[in-house]
């Protein structure tokens, strides 16, 4: 199995899975995180190529990251400011030490990058948000927001690592660490979106045996 195929499959697989048997899933927040994922899939293929690859698969990962964005974005309630200022902060750093050169030789390229980085910083301050101060449908720190939020931070580590190592700048044991922290960021943002989805499903379902029992107690007292 050469590199293309080590780095494509597993997600690809995992999309199509997750797809064929989340069936007790919302049928939009499973189209979804399965998108995201095959987004994230075809960025793997594209960023192994020579030349432009990491900017191919960039684009592919900004689409990916869009598709994740849509499956949690509407239980966010308050922004958590001081995560907001740190990744802020560490995003600049990372640009003014390395994309800010890249600017100059490759304007459309970075571009993209520099797209890529807004869409992955705003899935980590918005899941970290969610996280941290819940929302409409979640109390603050559960568990399942903890996974997808974590996920996304292994996301940032994995693809800063990546930009770091492209542009020259010495990675220890950089290939294991990106491939690694980058599988165990999809797992752990589709197990936060399987669980939040689940959740949701069984409060939906408690809710409406609640207002079923209550609409048949009022009829039971209006017969009497």
């Amino acid at each position: 199995m050469n590199a293309n195929s080590r780095k494509t499959l597993p997600v690809l697989i995992l999309s199509i899975l997750y797809y064929a048997v989340g069936s007790s899933f919302s049928n939009r927040q499973r189209t979804y995180a399965s998108l995201g994922l095959l987004a994230g899939a075809i960025g793997d293929y594209m960023i192994t190529r020579p030349s432009d690859g990491l900017f191919f698969g960039a684009a592919c990962f900004s689409v990916g990251h869009i598709f994740y964005l849509f499956t949690f974005t509407h239980r966010i309630g308050d922004l958590c400011l001081p995560l907001l200022f740190i990744v802020i902060l560490i995003s600049l750093v990372i640009f003014y030490a390395i994309l800010a050169l890249l600017l100059i030789v490759h304007p459309i390229a970075s571009a993209i990058m520099i797209t890529y980085s807004f869409l992955l910083s705003t899935c980590v301050v918005f899941s970290g948000s969610l996280y941290i101060h819940g929302g409409p449908y979640d109390r603050p720190r559960q568990f399942n927001n903890l996974l997808r939020f974590l996920g996304f931070l292994l996301f940032y580590l994995s693809d800063s690592a990546l930009i770091i190592h492209h542009v020259g700048i010495a990675v220890p044991v950089a290939e294991k660490l990106i491939l690694s922290t980058y599988f165990i960021a999809q797992y752990l943002i589709l197990c936060g979106s399987s669980l939040s989805l689940s959740s949701s499903s069984s409060s939906l379902s408690s809710s409406s045996s609640s207002c079923c029992y209550c609409s048949y107690q009022v009829q039971q007292k209006s017969r009497k």
